[in-house]
């Protein structure tokens, strides 16, 4: 391996030259679909290990905890809530009020307004926070 952790932030190296990097520190060909965010922090995280130096407990079980999912489906990490259709409706009910949202190109319609994410608007109907997924059962809040 040629780099230092350093060196993959600080240097701006083609993709070409990242992912010959990432090839040499992991010994073994590139993920399909993998961006450059994830090759340098993959790439940063080699060097460390190489040099000694290791994840700390949390991310050590988040690590731990994809790669079960992984086993489980190895196109996990494929699917993207992102894919949502145009023309999609969302419906529901909040506190007796029907609220409806849209998907188009540019965004999910509420009450005439276009906004970028569902939890934005999830928040807007509650008055709190929420993930907009969860809140419009797209996916399933987690269990404490």
């Amino acid at each position: 391996m040629y780099l230092r952790e350093s060196t993959v932030h600080d240097i701006k190296l083609s993709k070409e030259k990242l992912k010959n990097e990432w090839e040499l520190a992991w010994n073994r060909p590139i993920p399909r679909k993998i961006g450059r965010a994830m090759l340098e922090k993959s790439l940063s995280y080699k060097i460390r290990q190489n040099s000694g130096v290791g994840l700390n407990a949390r991310d050590l079980a988040r690590l731990e905890q994809l790669i079960r999912d992984y086993r489980r489906n190895p196109n996990c990490f494929d699917q993207k809530m992102g894919s949502i259709q145009n023309g999609r409706k969302f419906v529901r009910k909040w506190q007796g009020i029907e609220h409806e949202v849209l998907v188009t190109e540019h965004g999910y319609v509420y009450q005439d307004l276009t906004y970028a994410s569902l939890s934005k608007i999830a928040s807007l109907i509650t008055g709190t926070r929420w993930n907009g997924l969860v809140f419009f059962g797209l996916k399933k809040r987690k269990q404490s």
